[in-house]
């Protein structure tokens, strides 16, 4: 029997339905609105109304990730951005790893009223890889190598899986090469803008991220024009804080960054 569903069960973008106050949350690369959802509703609980949004190419299958291009993935973001605009008074943006980089970007365009990157590389890759990985020489090379495996995602050896046993939130077993290009694209696309990035910024990362740069939070603080930067630590955090056991930390840092902005 052939499945007539398109999107992988519980990766579909959600509404939640709040106050005045909105925010939009944008899930990671080669992930789903599944690693957001327990932020969302916890948020909309605080009171927010709160869109999670699903990237194009995401939670499908990786042939459609082939096609994607990173402004298809900015794209959706203004789409939430226009949808939430006209019913809200203050609209914030966070992002966690991919969606990080995303929102800093969209964030150096639109006028967010505050921007919360979780888990936000600020040039993704280090040293010789740096210097040898540009999106074009990937591009090339995903023609002979269309999939790559996984880096890990915590530097932590007691760490098994951070993102919950007996529950695949990657719908794809390996990153597509093709789609990688993008990101690394769009990574170049986020440090340009980062000068004209001014709204208040709120940046969270685990000390066990074995993807982000241990000083990335210091590289935005001199790239931002932001006049507020707030920083949280998470003591015992891999790369994915929205579903490890420091959550609940980062969520009330989120909703007080937020309301603190709210009722200024």
């Amino acid at each position: 029997m052939i499945s007539s569903r398109l999107l992988a069960a519980g990766a579909e973008p959600y509404l939640f339905l709040g106050g005045k106050q909105a925010c939009i949350i944008v899930h990671g690369f080669n992930s789903s609105t599944r690693e957001n959802r327990d932020m969302g509703r916890f948020l909309a609980d605080e009171g927010f109304t709160v869109l999670g949004v699903r990237l194009p190419g995401h939670a499908t299958t990786p042939a459609d990730l082939r096609r994607v291009r990173w402004t298809n993935w900015l794209a959706a973001i203004e789409d939430g951005y226009s949808l939430l605009k006209d019913n809200s008074e203050k609209i914030f943006i966070m992002g966690q790893s991919l969606g990080g980089v995303l929102i800093l970007t969209a964030a150096s365009r639109y006028p967010f009223d505050g921007v919360i990157g979780i888990s936000t590389p600020f040039g993704l890759l280090q040293g010789n890889l740096a210097r040898l990985a540009h999106p074009w020489l990937l591009k090339v090379i995903s023609l002979f190598v269309p999939e790559i495996k996984k880096p890990p995602l915590t530097d932590n050896p007691e760490e098994i899986d951070e993102r919950a046993p007996g529950v695949d939130l990657d719908p794809y077993p390996r990153y597509v090469t093709r789609a990688f290009a993008e990101v690394l694209e769009l990574v170049r696309q986020m440090q340009a803008g980062l000068p004209h990035m001014s709204a208040p910024l709120l940046l969270i990362q685990g000390k066990h991220d074995s993807v982000v740069e241990k000083n990335a939070m210091q590289l935005f603080r001199e790239c931002v024009a932001s006049k507020r930067m707030d920083t949280l630590w998470l003591e015992n955090t891999g790369h994915v804080v929205t579903l490890s056991n420091e959550r609940d930390i980062a969520f009330r840092a989120i909703a007080d960054f937020m309301r603190s902005i709210s009722e200024s």
